[in-house]
């Protein structure tokens, strides 16, 4: 017999109350962003199969106010974005060399090669990875981001395998994603990262995850440090999700108050 205690039973339902509040704030603020910029609702109704979430949209958004912040023009982030669809869609049944080549894009700290777009079950991830690493390219020139994809198996392999130290520095214009179906934000956070979840079918997604973790990672790199006491700063960690766990995706939610205003 499990017995529930009546406080715990109070915070479930306040939390979830709460949830309910900001996804409804978070869906009223995408439909004014929507009908504010027109670029922005012809991305976001999608392309053939690929769809983007209320989520992602509302991180895409933010995105590009952000660069629009850095002279990059609204309509030319969005036209870019919807041409990423486009190479996810055609390549989900045959592989365009051209359009999937990008000099920034490593799996396991290695050149991806044709052979991995093959590799389930992470060939959609891997073609979503691709394509939004393109847009990041192309919106950021020739320095983009670097990004490194990591699979389960060799990353859980390494954590046993080399003592707490081995987390990485964070290091500007650098991304590191896992490739994972089922997301486990509280066991990365206890060894050490900072991670935020995201849409691993959805280039959108990837472009967004890949410019949020290189500005946390510059943002930490930023920071002011001392040799007085001893320091650590988790390292941003992007954890790309794949099928039905992306319904747990509830970890990395910002309050509304740090939105971009609709009307900007």
């Amino acid at each position: 017999m499990v017995t529930t205690y009546p406080t715990i039973r109070k915070q479930v339902t306040e939390d979830a109350r709460e949830i309910s509040q900001l996804d409804d704030l978070r869906t009223s603020w995408v439909a004014a962003y929507r009908q504010k910029h027109a670029e922005a609702d012809w991305w976001a109704e999608g392309f053939g199969a690929v769809e983007h979430s209320v989520d992602t949209q509302e991180r895409v958004f933010r995105m590009a106010e952000q660069l629009a912040g850095r002279g990059i023009d609204r309509l030319a982030v969005f036209a870019t974005l919807r041409h990423a669809d486009g190479v996810a869609q055609a390549s989900s049944g045959r592989l365009h060399e051209g359009d999937l080549q990008t000099r920034h894009l490593y799996l396991q700290g290695r050149a991806v090669r044709s052979g991995d777009y093959c590799r389930d079950p992470w060939s959609s991830s891997l073609f979503a990875a691709a394509a939004g690493c393109g847009v990041i390219d192309t919106l950021l020139g020739p320095h983009g981001v670097v990004v490194n994809l990591l699979l389960p198996e060799a990353f859980e392999e390494q954590l046993g395998r080399v003592s707490d130290g081995w987390l990485p520095p964070p290091q500007e214009g650098r991304a590191m994603i896992l490739l994972d179906r089922v997301p486990r934000p509280d066991h990365l956070r206890s060894m050490g990262f900072d991670p935020i979840t995201f849409d691993g079918i959805d280039p959108a997604a990837f472009a967004w995850a890949i410019f949020e973790l290189a500005l946390r990672d510059e943002d930490a790199a930023d920071q002011l440090t001392c040799d007085c006491h001893p320091s650590f700063r988790p390292v941003p960690l992007g954890v790309a999700v794949n099928g039905s766990s992306l319904s747990f995706m509830d970890g990395e939610r910002l309050p509304m108050a740090t939105l971009v205003p609709a009307h900007a």
